[in-house]
């Protein structure tokens, strides 16, 4: 055996074990995804399961339940996202500065991420609930009335909308802070000796320094709200009405309470492909906005 020969034989026994994982863990379960969405599949019918072809995708078009969870995900991952870059941009900046006591501050600052998602839609629930809630019994000390905040449409997407905002601002505030901190002083320091303000220097220096970062969190936080299903869960349960019933959670109902496997592998693969590309435009219109 020559010495390429050998090396490849190496490097191919070295990559197989993650190449494997990689098969097991996310091209299977879309392989086989993609194959009960093609047959009437359901464990409530004594039927075995069969060939359906595009039967569940055509059944997609006219649901008007599945346009409204794709809507209520569009809303939630839109207002989610656009708060959390707003507050984590302005926070990643106050955390860069030289304030004391900032050190302790962005520790503490972690704490939401590292909390199970199911615990913060637990403790969310019990402090915005109308009947014993925290905030509702802060709400009565001003002589208001309790407000609803998990069983009135707006209130209860507006709720889960600052859950979400609770625990994962921190995370875009990490990212943007570990990005302010590798940007190279001299490009500023030349910046300020041509005469630029401020203000000139975060539009045309800082900004566009920060652009790979706010790309990658952009399409990390958007991709896991899409998929979000926790909060949903342990809030409002898609209510009231459907207000909050995000796609995922239709899938949930679908597949695990009315058991009919093969629509919701549909409504699965059907996200799987909006999600890929939307992110591929996304990043094709962000990264490169000129390249039109």
């Amino acid at each position: 055996m020559s010495q390429k020969s050998e090396a490849r034989w190496t490097a191919t026994v070295l990559v197989s074990p993650a190449v494997l994982v990689l098969v097991l863990l996310n091209i299977f379960p879309i392989a086989f995804a993609v194959y009960i969405s093609l047959r009437h599949w359901s464990l409530a019918s004594p039927n075995p399961p069969r060939f359906a072809g595009d039967f569940n995708f055509a059944e997609l078009l006219v649901d008007d339940r599945f346009f409204n969870s794709l809507w209520v995900s569009g809303t939630f991952v839109t207002l989610g996202v656009v708060i959390q870059l707003l507050l984590g941009f302005a926070l990643a900046f106050v955390f860069n500065s030289k304030l004391r006591g900032l050190d302790t501050l962005r520790r503490l600052s972690l704490l939401p991420i590292m909390t199970m998602p199911l615990v913060v839609g637990l403790v969310w629930f019990y402090m915005l609930n109308e009947n014993f809630g925290v905030i509702n019994w802060f709400v009565t000390l001003f002589g208001s009335e309790r407000l609803p905040f998990l069983t009135e449409r707006t209130l209860a997407m507006l709720s889960i909308v600052l859950a979400d905002v609770w625990q994962w601002t921190p995370f875009v505030t990490l990212v943007i802070f570990a990005a302010l901190q590798s940007l190279p002083e001299y490009v500023f320091e030349a910046g300020r000796m041509d005469g630029l303000t401020e203000r000139e220097i975060f539009f045309r220096i800082t900004l566009p320094m920060l652009r790979p970062a706010i790309i990658v969190v952009l399409i990390i936080r958007a991709i896991d709200a899409f998929r979000m299903i926790e909060l949903i869960f342990m809030m409002t349960k898609g209510g009231p009405g459907g207000a909050t019933e995000v796609l995922p959670w239709y899938i949930y109902t679908t597949g695990f309470l009315s058991l009919d496997l093969g629509y919701a592998a549909a409504m699965a693969v059907t996200m799987i492909i909006l999600v890929t590309l939307a992110a591929q435009v996304f990043v094709r219109q962000i990264a490169d906005p000129g390249k039109n």
